[in-house]
């Protein structure tokens, strides 16, 4: 019985890894091309992914009629004609497929290749590609399509161009009319100068011209740009603008932060601004200089403590409070941090006020005034973790 068993299983095996070897054989190479910039959606008005030797084509007619330099439609031309040179070449037949990202790049471009990368697998069961494209494609698209399907060859379509000064001038008049005309690049090379060129005139009007002050605004503009601040900025004011569509509650959390951050600025500008009228004080209105400062940091840190720390306790108590009542509200095991870091708020709060006080008055009161509520502090944390995980030990299911 056992060899007829064990002979039944081995057929099975068998039977499995024909059908599998089947299956891959009848897997089609596809032609992949990749259109970052969406040049076909946006010249041409045609969707992707494109499927099929039939519609790529007629959607490179399309992008060529209506830009006939456009550099992604000879990619497509390329790529049509790898697909009638291997159609009678490769066994499992050819397929060829057109993907496209977005016009202004960045993440929501490469989300969008991947995803319809994976569309294409999915409707044509293409396990290896030749990738055709325009120009080298960034490392992190390389990544994209490489983990999602073996990439056995890409290509490359650079368009053959004249070396002759009169192309050259064409060249270079085509790429300053895409400068002047195209929004993405027409802001940074003529909007920036533009602003700087009406703040001078505006300046130079009012007789306030100088060249620091320029300095300044150059240096500012370039600041900016650099760092992407105004990208970050354009950012929060798009994520500020969705807060309306949240729910009430990540509303009133938002909220919360705001009031603390706020608070916190308050707080630090109100300490600051007392700590320099100690310093102004305590040299009687005279010059401020090294010399003189650097005995009496202790006592204007102090200052500095003692006249911020309770607006920067009641920013940390109004957003743990409320972060307590939200993971409540959301039935979550998060409270109990944010219960345990109340309490850590609370005792920090009155130490930090014995050290200002400390600070500003020399006196060992209330250094050991400060060790005390410290040692008070870690015992009553220690306590507050052993009950809540016996409150957890005791709400949790028993098996």
């Amino acid at each position: 019985m056992l060899p007829v068993m064990v002979g039944f299983k081995f057929k099975e095996v068998i039977m499995y890894v024909w059908g599998w070897m089947a299956e891959e054989a009848k897997r089609p190479l596809l032609i992949l091309v990749i259109d970052e910039d969406n040049d076909v959606g946006v010249k041409a008005g045609v969707q992707s992914p494109i499927i099929g030797r039939e519609k790529n084509l007629e959607a490179a007619l399309k992008l060529i009629m209506a830009d006939p330099e456009d550099a992604d439609a000879n990619a497509m031309f390329a790529a049509i004609k790898i697909f009638d040179n291997e159609s009678h070449r490769w066994p499992n037949g050819v397929e060829i497929a057109t993907v496209t990202g977005k016009h202004d790049g960045g993440l929501e471009s490469d989300l969008k290749i991947s995803r319809e990368i994976e569309s294409v697998i999915r409707q044509l069961g293409a396990t290896e590609c030749i990738v055709v494209s325009d120009g080298p494609l960034p490392s992190s698209l390389s990544s994209i399509i490489s983990s999602r399907i073996k990439v056995v060859s890409s290509r490359t379509v650079i368009v053959k161009q004249s070396q002759t000064i009169e192309t050259s001038w064409i060249l270079f008049l085509r790429y300053l009319k895409m400068l002047v005309y195209d929004t993405s690049y027409s802001r940074i090379i003529l909007g920036v100068p533009g602003i700087l060129l009406l703040l001078m005139g505006v300046l130079h009007f009012f007789n306030l011209l100088s060249l620091p002050l320029l300095l300044i605004f150059v240096g500012i503009a370039l600041l900016v740009r650099g760092f992407g601040i105004d990208a970050a900025f354009s950012g929060l004011i798009r994520r500020l603008a969705e807060i309306s569509n949240k729910p009430s509650l990540v509303q009133l959390r938002i909220f919360t932060a705001v009031v603390g951050l706020i608070l916190i600025i308050v707080a630090f500008v109100a300490g600051f601004q007392a700590a320099l009228n100690y310093l102004q004080s305590a040299l009687r209105g005279g010059e401020l200089n090294f010399e003189q400062v650097l005995p009496r940091m202790g006592p204007f840190a102090g200052v500095l403590i003692v006249n911020s720390i309770d607006l920067i306790a009641i920013a940390a108590f109004l957003n743990t409070a409320y972060n307590i009542f939200y993971y409540y509200q959301m039935k979550s095991t998060r409270v109990w941090r944010h219960v345990q870091a109340m309490l850590i708020f609370f005792f920090l709060w009155i130490m930090m006020r014995l050290l200002g006080a400390f600070l500003t008055t020399q006196s060992i009161v209330y250094l050991i005034q400060l060790v005390l509520i410290a040692l008070i502090g870690f015992a009553s944390l220690l306590t507050s973790i052993t009950i809540i995980r016996s409150i957890r030990s005791m709400r949790a299911p028993k098996q």
